[in-house]
């Protein structure tokens, strides 16, 4: 009898076949080729994601637009974005269906503000999903932040330079991006809770917004 099989028998192996397969709470990002890689079929719903760009506006926000457009519409609680490099337009927002008066604009001056207003913002209940673009931050920051956004039930996403992405990380999903063209974009799973890393997708990103949260492209 071979050593692996005796260990097998006696439950000493370990296999990634075993890896526990946990429902988890997702909200759906509207395009079911990112779903399908994503556990539970979609962002996380109570815990941190962290996308990663190599420059901003190259589609990270547009992946989000639907899932945040689905929780403006559901839900009556504040939508707080913090720190976003350039004004968002509310004429393209509302093309998408987001409620502009449950979004909540603001911009800190320090790590210390930025980590401080997110945990709070999700540790007051009165948040829906907290957006915020973020360049460094203390591993302990996030950390507490991830923890804030498991005890919330709300989302967190958190958009940051893609130097960045080997940071260590309590975040459930961290998803790298890269544009292949002005409507596609490769998106690659740096980690997901529930499943293994590595997985690769190619998307359209969505133009249009129609009833019911569905997307089609042009």
């Amino acid at each position: 009898m071979s050593l692996l099989t005796t260990l097998t028998e006696r439950g000493d192996l370990w296999s990634g076949q075993h890896w526990p397969q946990h429902q988890l709470a997702a909200l759906p990002t509207g395009l079911s080729d990112l779903d399908a890689i994503l556990p539970g079929g979609g962002w996380p719903a109570a815990a941190m994601t962290e996308l990663f760009y190599h420059c901003s506006g190259q589609g990270e926000l547009r992946l989000l637009l639907p899932a945040l457009a689905q929780l403006s519409q559901s839900d009556p609680r504040w939508q707080i974005w913090c720190n976003a490099p350039y004004r968002p337009h509310g004429s393209a927002l509302a093309h998408w269906g987001l409620q502009l008066d449950r979004i909540l604009l603001c911009q800190t001056q320090s790590e210390a503000e930025l980590s401080w207003t997110l945990e709070h913002s999700l540790s007051s209940g009165g948040s829906q999903a907290v957006l915020a673009w973020v360049d460094q931050l203390d591993p302990r920051r996030l950390r507490r932040l991830q923890l804030a956004a498991e005890k919330s039930a709300a989302p967190l996403f958190l958009l940051r330079p893609a130097r960045l992405q080997h940071q260590a990380s309590m975040a459930a999903l961290r998803l790298l991006i890269e544009p292949d063209s002005a409507e596609r974009l490769h998106c690659r799973v740096l980690k997901r809770r529930g499943g293994w890393p590595g997985a690769d997708v190619q998307l359209t990103l969505p133009l249009i917004q129609e009833p019911g949260g569905k997307v089609h492209h042009a």
